[in-house]
């Protein structure tokens, strides 16, 4: 009886925003017209949480059920085709489904809530619970309602709830981000007479009004300093119409205008590259089977041109475009590029660097149907594009695609995904491909499109190998073969670009009398000194005027450098090393050209990416000093000359992908040189002149460095080779946490036992690389399996055990496809 009425009750599907592994079912307030998409507050346990509807219809289960309290935000967040993506996400990744909504959805949208605690309205003569101590107690402190974080003891206070002496009311604390109006007004249809009272002042307004189309208030402002307050007795009067527009937030980081010259014709490998795509989007369109290509194309190869043509075809054919770029600072290149070659188009812009406001302005464009293009960084892949044509995953390789926090994701996979699921066409390109790609092309997964030369008269740069192993101690930056043509360079009126992965002054704070680095105390990291005012070379003194600033770049603790050792008390503390604000100061005093620096700190300033790349796309600035942030997908006019400071850095790091990380980072930052009809030239400073990823870089030979980095992959099973998945356990004891992991493992390999399946192991625990991060010590499992299946039949088995088992001040994490085991 009680299912046959739920059934005849209509109910909603919530994604509550807490570390709960299913969805809730809520009943419907009849008053709410509630719809999928939208975001409510909902009771949960104790407390009031946001949730998100993710499906509408019959009340199915076994209640009792809690109803829906409120709408939070009227306009739907994502439609119904949302929900597989969700489940799809949240079970590949063994990450809660409401927390996949929450990361998935642009940040700072919901609301916080708190809970104000109260008297119960009862008769405190009649009833004698409320002689009890700890009521009296509260009742004499707080005659008012008071925030429920006030009180330190809460279990105190549930009970007094339930036993109906307090009450608990949960309160919106803060708004959340929502649309951005504006008042805007014209002149009514048939306006009354302006009378002769009307002031000076407001007949002056009106006499703006009358004969124009509508106004923003914002416009009036400029000459009214209570434009409003006029606007509204004008209204009044029925001389105008006031109406609340929806106003688009403006956005810091316009894109870096189009400079490149416009392509008139392809070459003959673009127009293959674009008849092979063209006709598998037709295919796609016509059978509903997704057709994914691998674009394997030098640098320069005019790859984006490619992309351009096809999105063109879809966008012709009704259907939406999602293009990714793993980095913020392609992304302001590449909008000013699609402006320029759909100037009609509403193109949407997802990434970080914008404000929330922006954020939710551009999804809800793409949520309504107003954009059918959105360009953005590895979170776009997220974008609620309707019906979706073409999907493309530029520069695919790059580590950026993958989430390095929170809910681990790789942007490229769920890309794939979106594309088969959708009937997209999927293009993945890359001058240094992933050896996951490269060899899915190879397996037939993917159809291998190639690009082996640029077009015109540009061609690749000749790369050479500096030596650097017997210079010795106290060298420069900049060998004497690199200062040599950087000097050419400047001297011929052309640019260069200066390649160090390593930001600040100097990495390596060091105590020359007993050998103690300067350590974070919450890391176990060393600290980099950042500031402004050294002199080159080894930093003897510290500034006095301007000590700078030691930094750790792992959780971001900051102090001032020491006078002394902390650990043995001597004065002989040195800064060794060299960063990009180090490598910066020296080519402006010893070269005495305009230099700029592109890196994390720059780039972090608002609108400060936007300014670097402007700065140097037009020449103002002569030589750029930068990170990988600058060795991707950039064009450059004038850049000639490329310089690798140190190509050792990420090499001999304790990861699998090290070879092909610097490789392909190499690869990338050679190709910035010599794009046009100015030959370019490559110079990589190394300690290892012999290791195969640098020969190969040399050669510009990405099959001679597959060949042999396959090989290893295959003999230690390693992706594309196998499955694998890194869990972590953080705590703030080691010895504890370092046992709980070894209980961990044995429980692991049980099930592991259990399952009776070969090619599936766990390895470990041991501690992290970064033993050590914001005072949390890290000991990690690898699970290595050959397959996807596996893999997942051990972590649905083990996972959940293991979260049941752990102290709450235990935080497990799970990577599934690990990018690093750093």
């Amino acid at each position: 009886m009680t299912e046959t009425l739920l059934a005849e009750v209509m109910a909603c599907e919530v994604a509550v925003d807490a570390p709960a592994p299913n969805l809730y079912t809520y009943l419907l307030n009849p008053e709410l017209d509630i719809k999928v998409g939208q975001m409510v507050q909902v009771p949960f346990g104790s407390r009031d949480l946001v949730g998100y509807v993710m499906s509408v219809g019959p009340a199915a289960g076994r209640g009792p059920f809690k109803t829906v309290r409120k709408i939070l935000k009227e306009t739907p967040l994502f439609g119904p085709e949302f929900l597989p993506l969700v489940r799809f996400v949240s079970q590949y990744y063994f990450y809660p489904i409401g927390l996949c909504v929450k990361e998935i959805l642009p940040g700072g949208l919901a609301p916080k809530f708190k809970g104000l605690v109260g008297l119960a309205e009862l008769p405190v003569e009649t009833d004698p619970r409320y002689e009890k101590e700890p009521f009296r107690t509260l009742a004499g402190l707080y005659p008012e309602k008071k925030a429920l974080s006030c009180f330190k003891d809460r279990s105190e206070i549930y009970r007094l709830i339930r036993a109906g002496l307090l009450t608990l009311e949960w309160v919106t604390e803060t708004r959340g981000v929502d649309f951005n109006t504006e008042w805007w007004l014209w002149a009514a249809k048939e306006p009354t007479e302006p009378r002769p009272y009307l002031g000076p002042k407001q007949k002056a307004m009106w006499e703006m009004i009358v004969g124009s189309p509508p106004l923003p208030m914002s416009h009036f402002r400029n000459f009214f300093t209570d434009a409003l307050a006029k606007a509204r007795s004008l209204k009044e009067k029925g001389l105008i119409e006031l109406e609340r527009r929806i106003k688009d937030r403006d956005d810091p980081n316009r894109p870096v205008e189009y400079q490149g010259v416009k392509v008139e014709k392809l070459t003959q490998e673009q127009e293959a590259a674009l008849k092979a795509i063209s006709s598998g989007l037709d295919e796609t369109l016509a059978s509903g089977e997704t057709q994914g290509f691998l674009l394997f194309g030098v640098t320069g190869s005019g790859k984006t041109e490619v992309y351009l043509r096809a999105a063109e075809k879809v966008l012709a054919k009704g259907r939406g475009v999602l293009w990714l770029a793993p980095e913020i600072a392609l992304t302001l290149g590449l909008e000013g590029r699609l402006k320029d070659k759909f100037p009609e188009e509403n193109i949407s812009v997802l990434h970080s660097a914008l404000t929330p406001g922006q954020r939710h302005d551009h999804w809800l464009k793409l949520v309504k149907g107003e954009s059918r293009l959105v360009l953005g960084a590895r979170s776009a892949v997220f974008a609620p594009v309707i019906n979706p044509g073409l999907i493309i995953v530029d520069e695919e390789h790059d580590g950026a695609f993958k989430q390095g926090d929170g809910l681990r994701y790789h942007g490229r996979d769920l890309a794939a995904w979106r594309a088969r699921a959708q009937g997209a066409v999927l293009i993945l390109g890359s001058a240094t491909p992933s050896m996951e790609s490269y060899k899915a092309a190879g397996d037939g997964y993917l159809t291998l499109l190639k690009l082996n030369t640029r077009p015109g008269d540009s061609v690749l740069p000749p790369v050479y190998l500096v030596d650097r192993r017997n210079e010795g101690r106290g060298r420069a930056p900049l060998s004497a073969e690199l200062a040599e043509s950087l000097n050419q360079t400047l001297k011929s009126g052309d640019q260069a670009l200066l390649f160090l992965n390593r930001r600040g002054l100097a990495n390596l704070p060091l105590c020359l009398a007993c050998g103690e680095t300067l350590k974070c105390p919450h890391c176990s990291l060393s600290l980099t000194l950042h500031g402004h005012g050294y002199d080159v070379g080894e930093i003897e003194e510290i500034n006095k005027d301007n000590p700078g600033t030691l930094v750790c770049h792992g959780c971001g603790y900051k102090s001032y450098p020491p006078r002394a050792c902390p650990a043995c008390g001597s004065p002989l503390v040195r800064y060794l090393g060299v960063g990009t604000e180090k490598l910066h100061r020296l080519v402006e005093d010893d070269y005495k050209v305009s230099a700029i620096k592109l890196d994390s700190d720059s780039a972090g300033r608002r609108g400060g990416l936007k300014k670097v790349l402007e700065s140097f796309s037009l020449g103002e600035a002569r030589v750029l000093v930068g990170t990988q942030m600058a060795a991707k997908g950039h064009d450059f006019p004038g850049l000639t000359l490329v310089g690798v400071v140190e190509a050792d850095v990420g090499l001999n790091i304790p990861d699998f992908r090290a070879a092909e990380k610097t490789f392909q980072l190499l690869s990338q930052v050679s190709g910035r040189a010599g794009r046009r009809d100015r030959p370019g030239k490559v110079l990589i400073q190394t300690h290892n002149p012999e290791h195969y990823a640098l020969k190969a870089a040399q050669e510009h030979d990405y099959e001679g460095f597959y060949e042999q980095e396959i090989v290893f992959r295959q003999n230690l099973r390693y992706p594309p080779y196998g499955k694998m998945a890194l869990i972590r356990l953080s705590g703030p004891e080691a010895n504890k946490t370092e046992e709980l992991a070894e209980e961990a493992g044995q429980v692991g390999r049980c099930v592991v036992e259990r399952l009776k399946t070969s090619g599936l192991e766990i390895l470990g625990p041991a501690p992290a690389p970064v033993s050590k991060l914001k005072d949390l010590y890290i000991f990690q499992l690898l699970v290595r399996s050959d397959d996807h299946l596996n893999r997942y039949r051990l972590l649905i088995n083990w996972l959940p055990r293991l979260r049941k088992s752990l102290p709450k001040n235990i935080i497990l994490t799970v990577d599934i496809d690990p990018y690093s085991l750093l």
